[in-house]
């Protein structure tokens, strides 16, 4: 069981949902801080560029609604759409997000502790439950999400408030 700010026993899976709506506007304000010419921008040549960053983001929110609805995600088999501009990663990313709302919220507790897996073809890559894996998602996301904060300055943009105001909206 979880506490909440209102000290409500609720599962994980109900947090989850609470979470998933809490984060979507985050993403939003974010990815609508980017300077739309400047998406090529990356900060090392190891590091993704911010158009590399939101293909990842509306992939990865994507894949969330296959593997909590079937339990499996192959890699190998799973639509990759190719993300060209802020206006299609915020329209992708945001109905993943919302459709993994929407499951989660179906899903009782039994099929979100039931098995999942994320494969490569025949190689397992993650053996895990639905739930963990729909948080180790949104997690993930979240992680990109901070990188990505990073670049928005050095791209000539205003950083937006993601769980409290920035420096550049004070």
């Amino acid at each position: 069981m979880i506490f909440c700010s209102n000290f409500k026993k609720m599962t994980s899976r109900e947090y989850f949902v609470i979470t998933v709506k809490g984060e979507i506007p985050r993403f939003e304000r974010l990815i609508k801080a980017l300077p739309k010419s400047k998406l090529k921008y990356r900060p090392h040549s190891k590091s993704r560029s911010a158009l590399e960053l939101l293909d990842l983001f509306a992939n990865e929110s994507s894949h969330l609604k296959i593997f909590m609805q079937t339990g499996l995600l192959d890699f190998a088999k799973a639509k990759h759409k190719e993300i060209k501009s802020i206006g299609q990663a915020l329209k992708t990313l945001l109905a993943g997000l919302e459709q993994a709302v929407k499951i989660a919220a179906k899903l009782n507790e039994a099929q979100w502790n039931s098995s999942a897996k994320m494969v490569s073809g025949t190689q397992v890559e993650w053996e895990t439950t639905r739930g963990n894996m729909a948080w180790g998602v949104l997690l993930d996301l979240i992680h990109h999400r901070g990188q990505l904060s990073t670049y928005i300055r050095p791209m000539g943009g205003k950083v937006p408030p993601i769980y409290g105001p920035s420096g550049d909206n004070k």
